[in-house]
């Protein structure tokens, strides 16, 4: 007997580890805040830099969202020019005389103020106002598309998280089993009722759920940094996560293509790409029209001459008028730009249409695997009440001496497994939940 507690002194000491590591990581779980998913989407959120960098993509979309940058609005500028050039000049007039100068200097100088503005250009400029409206429109969408992943990411990486606590809850319940089978075991054998046997068993199965327990751990402790690392938070920042197993209520599966079709960021996209290309079309078209500007002048000049018919002249006065253009010949330029404008607007049409169906496809494969899951959750809800009742009882006829060490602990291994298939199907269901609402745009916490 002294022999054989010798060797089994290593495994005593493993198992006190193990149980001290357990109740230590437990304990910092229970102590942490509890962080929920609605604030760490909120979090996340706030704190992502490529979000940070998007919105300030739609502040730059918002300033060029002008009138005078689609070229509605007039100009004004303020233009001059000094000169003054050196020239040996020899003059013949039709009467005879001639006149001549070396070095003659000539002085020349201007300031004013110039005004253009476009009347009409055949509708382009409102075509180009019209799309930097709609670039505006497709910052935002750039950015709910961004914000509708991240969110999606958080919670997968949540549910991950909440996943394996329970995981490790479920194991940490076995062992606790393990150990009333190993303590009764000893008592067992104690009163010559079991054997040795039975007790290097029921030791083994401790050990080996020690050691998959503390797995967990490990595994827990890098998703936490993973997770603080995805909401930008320090990596070592303590936190626990809401371990309730809660499943939502979708809506029906036409509701929710409805949905798709109306509010998925990358639909919205792909529709304002068709619109921009519309809008190109319509820019290309004014350009078969004639552009009339309103022009204007106010000007002051001053020329100085040392030889030639004037020794001065000075102006000074507005000056205004309407200027037309017409291309008349440009090598077929603007019908090779037309043609290229509506190929690549029907390209846009066909690539919604294509979204479209994919989208569809995609909801309804996913919600197919969204109602299996559900009804393998209910069917792992009745499988784990049956396997509790069934280990219930086994451990009381073990306590009772009527069924095996072996019987037992098959009953137990039942009802633990029963409880990691729930939580595995909790999880399939969430993943589905989650991608469903992702492609509906409708994840929002």
């Amino acid at each position: 007997m002294k022999k054989w507690n010798q060797r089994s002194k290593p495994y005593i000491v493993f198992l006190l580890c193990s149980c001290l590591l357990g109740i230590g990581v437990e304990s910092m779980a229970q102590a942490a805040p509890v962080l929920s998913l609605e604030n760490a989407v909120k979090t996340g959120l706030e704190k992502n830099y490529q979000i940070k960098i998007l919105r300030n993509q739609e502040l730059i979309a918002t300033n060029n969202n002008t009138p005078g940058r689609a070229g509605m609005t007039p100009t004004l500028n303020a233009a001059g020019n000094i000169s003054y050039a050196i020239n040996n000049t020899q003059q013949q007039f039709f009467n005879g005389d001639s006149r001549g100068a070396p070095s003659a200097g000539t002085f020349n100088t201007r300031v004013g103020l110039e005004f253009d503005w476009v009347l009409f250009d055949g509708w382009s400029m409102y075509a180009v106002r019209d799309r930097f409206d709609a670039f505006e429109r497709q910052s935002r969408a750039q950015t709910s598309a961004q914000i509708q992943n991240l969110a999606a990411d958080i919670a997968l990486a949540y549910y991950n998280i909440v996943q394996l606590e329970r995981t490790a809850n479920n194991l940490r319940y076995s062992l606790r089993l393990d150990r009333d089978l190993l303590d009764l075991v000893q008592r067992k054998k104690t009163i010559g009722s079991a054997t040795g046997l039975e007790v290097l068993q029921s030791r083994s199965r401790l050990t080996a759920d020690s050691t998959r327990l503390t797995q967990l751990e490990v595994e827990a402790a890098r998703l936490h940094m993973a997770f603080n690392q995805l909401l930008n938070e320090p990596v070592d920042q303590a936190f626990s996560v809401d371990t309730t197993l809660n499943i939502s209520t979708l809506l029906p599966l036409e509701e929710l293509i409805t949905k798709a079709k109306q509010a998925n960021p990358m639909v919205i996209m792909t529709r304002i790409d068709r619109q921009i290309s519309m809008l190109n079309t319509k820019e290309i078209k004014g350009n078969f029209m004639p552009q009339v500007d309103l022009v204007g002048q106010f000007n002051y000049s001053y020329l100085r001459n040392q030889v030639g018919f004037l020794l001065s002249n000075r102006n000074l006065g507005p000056t205004a008028g309407i200027s037309i253009r017409y291309p008349i010949l440009d090598g077929g330029i603007r019908k090779q730009n037309l043609a290229n404008a509506k190929i690549a607007e029907e390209n846009a049409r066909l690539r919604e249409e294509d979204l479209l169906d994919d989208l569809e496809v995609r909801i309804r494969t996913r919600y197919a695997d969204y109602q299996a899951q559900l009804r393998l959750r209910n069917l792992e809800n009745t499988n784990l009440q049956v396997a509790l009742d069934q280990a219930t009882l086994a451990r009381e006829l073990y306590r009772l001496g009527r069924i095996t060490n072996f019987e037992v602990r098959e009953a137990t291994l039942q009802e633990v497994q029963a409880q990691d298939r729930l939580i595995q199907s909790w999880f399939r269901l969430k993943q589905a939940e989650v991608d469903l609402l992702n492609l509906a745009g409708m994840l929002g916490f």
